[in-house]
């Protein structure tokens, strides 16, 4: 009873040295740490923004709000709020080299870096856990296909699963909570929780990552959209690869978390983790919000070369083939046909264009007059609706 008495007099003695410690100055990697924070978090602000705006004014009458938006701003909330606990992060030590800390305080500062790393790390977690599931519901809004929406569905049960057995061996591994950062404030049933959940998280991060990438791959093939359009989802959900890559790239820091193992440059080493985690995070929430923005590119997704990519011959400014130019026939004693032009067409706003659940039809009427190949007058005319 006594030792763990004066085990955790020592605890607070550390943490009391360590909330007392000057800044270091930020230089050199912890500069770049920053500014790559700071980038990040601005356009995923601009183009969560823009993805909002695009819902609810450029929708037309009728909203295309869904649990997709819902998400994804969601997952942009939490953004900030890890950013801020980052940029503290910097200021008292993280990405700075050995040489850079005051001789005899590294430990002092590994303590309070750590504790500003946890609350990133929770914060960051959920943003992307929420971002992936929006990227999950916005691929299940393109396609109605069963297969392809077991394979997203059992995407998100992974990882949901994930997350919360993450957050129990965080929340269990050591007692109490502040011992994850400092140790002798307690004792750490799970001696090394933290790097069993970073390499476990980073893993199920990336396969969801990969899998919500590849699936619209084989999905849109299928879909009625302009080929350019299909081409620009493809790309940007591919962002999410470079987010996985991020993932992993990260892992090969996980090991600067044992710091009697690895003393040395561990500061540098948690700014190299951490820095890929942002990169994961920020790159997410930006993919997830960029596909509604096609509304702003109209003119090149529909200049395209239409939505099955073929066409049967000259075509009217709507897109269609020019039913006309198939009189030229008629010399030869063949049908004519001509069109009886209706209303205009309306064309669907690009915010319902990914569905492929619209019934979209139109009814042409045609007039069939046949003739000899002498000139007579006509001998036959027929009525009849086509629609298609």
């Amino acid at each position: 009873m006594e030792s763990l008495r004066s085990r955790s007099e020592e605890g607070e003695r550390i943490s009391e040295i360590a909330h007392s410690l000057p800044p270091i100055p930020v230089e050199g990697f912890t500069k770049v740490i920053q500014a790559i924070s700071y980038l990040l978090g601005a356009l995923a602000t601009i183009i969560v923004g823009l993805r909002v705006y695009v819902r609810f004014k450029r929708s037309g009458s009728q909203r295309a709000w869904g649990w997709d938006d819902i998400f994804a701003v969601a997952g942009w909330l939490p953004l900030w709020p890890s950013i801020v606990f980052l940029i503290f992060a910097t200021q008292w030590g993280l990405g700075a080299h050995d040489s850079q800390v005051p001789d005899g305080m590294l430990l002092y500062y590994q303590v309070r870096v750590k504790e500003y790393m946890f609350y990133f790390e929770m914060i960051y977690f959920a943003s992307s856990v929420l971002t992936k599931l929006a990227m999950a519901l916005m691929i299940l809004r393109l396609s109605a296909t069963k297969f392809y929406a077991y394979i997203i569905w059992g995407n998100m049960a992974v990882l949901s699963v994930n997350a919360l057995v993450c957050l129990v061996i965080m929340f269990v591994s050591c007692s109490p909570i502040p011992a994850l950062w400092n140790e002798k404030l307690g004792y750490c049933r799970i001696k090394q929780g933290w790097i069993i959940i970073s390499y476990a998280g980073s893993v199920v991060l990336a396969m969801v990552d990969w899998t919500c990438a590849i699936t619209p791959f084989f999905m849109l093939r299928d879909l009625q959209m302009p080929k350019r359009r299909k081409i620009t989802i493809q790309i940007i959900l591919s962002l999410g690869m470079i987010g996985s890559a991020a993932g992993l790239v990260r892992m090969g820091y996980y090991h600067a978390y044992d710091t009697e193992k690895y003393p040395i440059k561990s500061l540098h080493n948690w700014g190299q983790t951490i820095l890929w985690s942002v990169l994961e995070a920020g790159l997410g929430v930006i993919a997830c919000s960029l596909p509604p923005l096609g509304i702003f590119f109209k003119k090149f997704y529909y200049n395209s070369s239409g939505i099955s990519g073929r066409k049967s011959g000259p075509t009217t400014g709507d897109g269609g083939t020019q039913l006309e130019s198939l009189g030229g026939l008629q010399k030869r004693g063949l049908p004519s046909l001509r069109r009886k032009e209706g209303p205009p067409w309306n064309r669907l706003d690009d915010s319902h264009s990914t569905s492929s659940q619209q019934n979209i039809m139109k009814t042409t009427q045609i007039d069939v007059e046949t003739s000899s190949a002498e000139g007579d007058r006509p001998q036959d005319r027929r009525k009849g609706n086509s629609t298609y």
